[in-house]
């Protein structure tokens, strides 16, 4: 009896032992988050405007995403909310520190992160960080408080379609993820590119700000435009778009043709180039003369106006003139040979025109030569041309005259240069 009784008391007292170490194990584990049973901690006491309903005793303190302490109770003081935050271990906190309550994961959990500020500001001490430093909790629901209802449907209604939308792709997420970088590269060259001086964004902007403006009122237009382009497209892919395609093989040949004939264009143009050149200067004189012609044929009208009936008046005088020439006909030929033989006297005489004029002229003096009242006479001299010895072979020297003189020459003749004894010095 006594050796069962030492068995069971050293059973009980092994159970014992275990139950209380499962007990340590236990209350380890269940105060591990918040350090150490009887670790040295340090308290703070920071203010806060707003904390929000997700800050709860026990949350983490972290300073630079580190966990350093938690919550170890929150209050109301003076129109502040107080949370008071215990640290782990002994650790300064100066008088410049500053705290902010941030969001823990998308579950609205929350964590107080911790800034113990600089030794040159000295110690904190009992003290709270004020309010004016902190920054409090900035929930979404207080975001949406901000939006009416119609919009926290509609963006409520977004989210819900994007996550269906996107349940079961996570594998082309993934790939975009993948390509991510690349593509931001490819962004940011095209950013550095727009904003680029030479790029001139603002000003290409702008003209498709007028081009924009340009089409405003011409929808109608345009969406013909875009009717009359699918019926082209239809046309084009007619028969799987085998036409399109011999005329596509056909092309090149067909655009080599037509290099050969530009080129063979070049010395026409080359011409026409010279004709238009040399026919400016006349089309400007007559773009000159425009208004002047402009002005003959208006002022022109009322005289053209006439023209029929002076024509009308005319008409008789036209067929007697009409019968008179045809009457006149045979007498052309006799006088045109009668003009032609006319001719070699006329021409020999033309020379002789001023004399002849002269002629006239003396003969008219020579009439008028008033003798007596009512009676006219008139002198006449005869040059004598006696021959000396040869019959008049040699020209007598005391005569000055030319029975023949050339033309122009019959007003230089003198009577000699000794006076005429036979005529008695009469000229």
């Amino acid at each position: 009896m006594a050796a069962v009784s030492r068995s069971t008391t050293r059973s009980f007292l092994a159970g014992l032992g275990g139950v209380v170490v499962l007990g340590g194990f236990v209350f380890i584990g269940v105060t591990a988050s918040s350090g150490l049973p009887g670790a040295p901690v340090t308290t703070v006491r920071a203010e806060f405007d707003e904390v929000g309903a997700s800050l709860k005793v026990g949350n983490d303190v972290r300073e630079n995403s580190t966990r350093i302490g938690e919550v170890s109770d929150l209050s109301y003081e003076n129109g502040h909310a107080v949370a008071t935050l215990e640290l782990d271990g002994n650790v300064p906190v100066y008088e410049d520190a500053k705290a902010q309550v941030w969001d823990q994961s998308a579950l609205a959990k929350k964590f107080v992160e911790i800034d113990r500020g600089h030794q040159g500001s000295g110690r904190l001490g009992d003290r709270a960080i004020p309010a004016e430093r902190n920054v409090g909790s900035a929930d979404l629901d207080n975001v949406l408080d901000a939006l009416d209802p119609r919009t926290r449907d509609a963006l409520t209604s977004t989210l819900r379609e994007v996550g269906s939308g996107g349940a079961g792709h996570g594998q082309d997420l993934n790939d975009i993820a993948g390509k991510a970088p690349g593509i931001l590269r490819g962004l940011g060259n095209t950013s550095g590119a727009l904003s680029d001086p030479q790029t001139d964004l603002p000003g290409l902007l702008n003209r498709a700000d007028d081009l924009v403006g340009s089409l405003h009122g011409r929808e109608r237009e345009l969406a013909g435009l875009v009717r009359e382009i699918g019926d082209t497209a239809g046309a084009a892919a007619v028969d799987d778009g085998a036409p399109l395609q011999d005329s596509l093989r056909a092309l090149p040949a067909t655009l080599s043709d037509t290099r050969a004939a530009l080129n063979s264009l070049d010395e026409p143009l080359s011409d026409v180039h010279s004709a238009v050149s040399d026919i400016r200067p006349g089309a400007s004189a007559l773009g000159s003369a425009t208004p002047d012609v402009r002005g003959v044929l208006r002022e022109g009208t009322e005289p053209l106006n006439m023209v029929p009936g002076v024509a009308d008046k005319a008409e008789p005088a036209v067929e007697d003139l009409t019968q008179t020439v045809a009457d006149a006909r045979p007498l052309v030929s006799p006088l045109s040979r009668a003009l032609s033989d006319a001719a070699p006297p006329v021409n020999t005489l033309a020379q002789y025109s001023p004399e002849v004029v002269a002629f006239f002229r003396n003969i008219e003096s020579m009439v008028s030569t008033s003798v007596a009242p009512g009676v006219h006479g008139a002198r006449v001299g005869v040059a004598a041309h006696p021959a000396i010895a040869d019959g008049g072979l040699i020209k007598d020297p005391l005569q000055g005259q030319d029975p023949y003189p050339a033309p122009g020459e019959v007003y230089k003749q003198r009577t000699g240069l000794l006076p005429n004894i036979l005529t008695g010095g009469g000229q």
